[in-house]
């Protein structure tokens, strides 16, 4: 929807230039008018999701009722009539009329068989007593999922298996437990179930919801074991290194997770751990060789492929500094102690960094022709202003004067920023 949008502005704007004639604007507009059969997919799906919760709470309320052996052969019957009934309707073929007929009411039926799938381990696991104090349920739930994404390839299924993955994977590392797909088995769940759907259907969602799944999953394994967060640094690197050799490569790869997620991920953590300071892991040594390592490697890339800026800002902005800058603390703070501001040098040169990070991801955008590049490095520096304001400024301002002082900096700052991207944009697009 999106896409269209810009493209009908731009046809518009076109016309307006002269570029075009009146009828070929009508006839492109025409062409890129956004079909309405999402609104209809998403009405069908929602049918689906409120047919198998009244299902659900109809044969609730009359549990008890129901003699064991037809209850599991009602949970049963449900599964197989609903997944059988959408697989026909979606992707049947044969001298069946419906075959293949109503690929949407059809992914509304899968979409009603998987909802029932889930309702039916929890309602067997009740029937015969069995308790499970981790996340097995919503493990055996995901590996439904995962196998109707595989059969039908519909970005729905699969990204509902992404969520039940994190949503395990979360309740596991809260309760410190270790089942199916979680701690150490969810790397093998990622790698043989995640990863090879990516290579077969390699679209920006699929890309989009799995880095996010995978950022959110480790985020808890690594909080939730004390283990250090330098981690978040190494992984933009690593899927930059996979993505320029990919491009190069005599069989082409496909990318699997999404470069900017990971950085945008990478940027909050070190944001986050400069305002909290937490205490260093053991492992903290051999990471930051691990990235140190990494970002050589990245630089000897970006000198072959002339894209010596983009190393710079990705090292810059996954810099280990922000996690280790706790062991460089001198004895005293920068500043008096019975001043409101207490940092150190380290934290200071750790935000310089990313603010030079981020001005370097703009520039790279800029010459590469990347969109992506741009936007990001604008939200990066905002973010690194932002921060150094609260954290420097509160308590040495009125606050009054803060909040004043704050807005007309933001005002300032945003026109600056905003002027620069969209100039950085049209030189981008003209030089295309």
């Amino acid at each position: 929807m999106s896409r269209n949008k810009w493209l009908r502005d731009e046809i518009t704007q076109w016309h307006g230039e002269g570029l075009i004639t009146a009828d070929q604007k009508e006839r492109l507009l025409e062409r890129y008018t956004p079909s309405e059969w999402r609104s209809s997919q998403i009405i069908l799906w929602l049918a689906g999701l409120l047919v198998g919760l009244g299902f659900i709470l109809l044969v609730a309320h009359n549990w008890d009722d129901i003699p064991r052996h037809t209850r599991l052969a009602l949970i049963c019957g449900v599964i197989v009539i609903t997944y059988t009934t959408g697989y026909l309707l979606a992707y049947g073929r044969g001298p069946n009329p419906l075959a293949g007929r109503y690929p949407r009411i059809g992914s509304a039926f899968l979409l009603l068989g998987l909802l029932s799938y889930g309702a039916g381990i929890w309602l067997v696991g009740q029937m015969y007593h069995i308790t499970a104090y981790d996340a097995t349920g919503l493990g055996l739930w995901f590996l439904g999922a995962i196998a109707v994404a595989y059969l039908t390839g519909h970005p729905l299924f699969f990204l509902s298996a992404l969520v039940l993955l994190t949503a395990a994977n979360i309740s596991d590392a809260t309760d410190k437990a270790i089942s199916l797909i979680t701690g150490p088995l969810f790397y093998a769940a990622f790698a043989g179930l995640i990863f090879p759907f990516l290579w077969r259907h390699n679209e920006p969602l699929h890309r989009y919801g799995a880095t996010i799944a995978f950022f959110l999953c480790i985020l808890f394994q690594l909080l939730e074991a004390e283990q250090s967060l330098i981690w978040f640094s190494l992984f933009p690197l690593l899927s930059l290194i996979y993505d320029k050799t990919a491009e190069k490569s005599r069989r082409p790869l496909r990318p699997l997770l999404s470069t900017p997620l990971l950085l945008w991920g990478a940027f909050f953590v070190e944001i986050a751990v400069l305002m909290s300071r937490p205490l260093l892991h053991p492992e903290w040594t051999w990471l930051v060789g691990l990235w140190v390592t990494l970002s050589a490697v990245l630089f000897w890339i970006g000198l072959r492929k002339k894209a010596l800026l983009e190393s710079l800002a990705m090292v810059a902005l996954t810099s280990p500094l922000s996690f280790v800058s706790k062991m460089f603390e001198p004895e005293k703070p920068w500043l008096a102690e019975d001043s409101a501001i207490l940092t150190t040098y380290t934290e200071v040169t750790a935000l310089l960094i990313l603010f030079a990070g981020a001005i370097a991801l703009i520039q790279s955008g800029s010459r590469l022709r990347e969109e992506w590049q741009i936007n990001s490095g604008t939200c990066f520096f905002l973010v690194c202003v932002i921060y150094a304001y609260g954290r420097y400024a509160w308590g040495i301002l009125d606050k009054s004067l803060f909040f004043i002082g704050g807005g007309l900096i933001l005002f300032a700052l945003g026109y600056a920023l905003e002027r620069k991207r969209r100039q950085l944009l049209d030189a981008s697009r003209k030089g295309e």
